[in-house]
């Protein structure tokens, strides 16, 4: 079997015809007077990124020993350069010290009030209900879910709660319907309701 056969080159994932045209494209080296074939990149340097010089193997090399992308800059300019090389050359302040933080008082919180949409600062925080100032914090939102599933709000009591639930199972369980179990659903998600107030300790 003949592996440079053309009924194999036709099923080559880089059939040889293409690999030999590329290697026909490959330019000159770019040193002055060198005549060998330029396959290696070299970075142009500083102001100039993303351009290349194309050199051999021997040029390349040297090109590489004296190479300095800061020749030309002072000790300083060098110093801040790599320093903002550590933020991708983007401005940062220290906290506390940027233009929203010096800004008076009564401007700051006029433009909380206008795009703090979600109360991240606290400015305008709601006042705690009952329940969440028992608890201790804002009630999650498992416990509202669960209270909106006993028909009751966020400004529910444990007590409201506790009365709510007697009332719904004794509404809605199979003896006080005649055995029917219609509301069998609905009892069961009162009951979970419930019990999850229960775990988290608000009743």
């Amino acid at each position: 079997m003949k592996l440079d056969s053309k009924y194999f080159d036709k099923i080559r994932v880089k059939p040889v015809t293409a690999a030999k045209a590329k290697t026909e494209e490959v330019k000159l080296c770019e040193w002055p007077g060198c005549e060998k074939p330029g396959r290696h990149k070299a970075p142009k340097g500083r102001g100039a990124e993303g351009q290349y010089w194309l050199y051999c193997t021997e040029h390349v090399q040297a090109y590489n020993k004296t190479y300095n992308y800061f020749d030309g800059m002072k000790d300083d300019e060098v110093a801040t350069y790599q320093k903002a090389a550590q933020t991708g050359h983007r401005p940062t302040w220290k906290l506390g010290e940027n233009a929203f933080a010096k800004m008076e008082g009564a401007r700051r919180a006029g433009r909380n009030a206008a795009k703090d949409h979600f109360d991240l600062f606290g400015e305008a925080r709601k006042p705690r209900s009952a329940a969440a100032q028992k608890l201790g914090r804002n009630l999650r939102a498992t416990e509202i879910k669960a209270l909106n599933t006993l028909g009751l709000d966020e400004n529910a009591t444990p007590e409201d709660a506790k009365s709510k639930y007697k009332l719904l199972v004794k509404r809605l369980h199979p003896d006080a319907n005649g055995g029917s179990r219609a509301n069998e659903d609905t009892l069961k998600a009162v009951i979970h309701a419930y019990d999850t107030l229960r775990a988290s300790g608000f009743c």
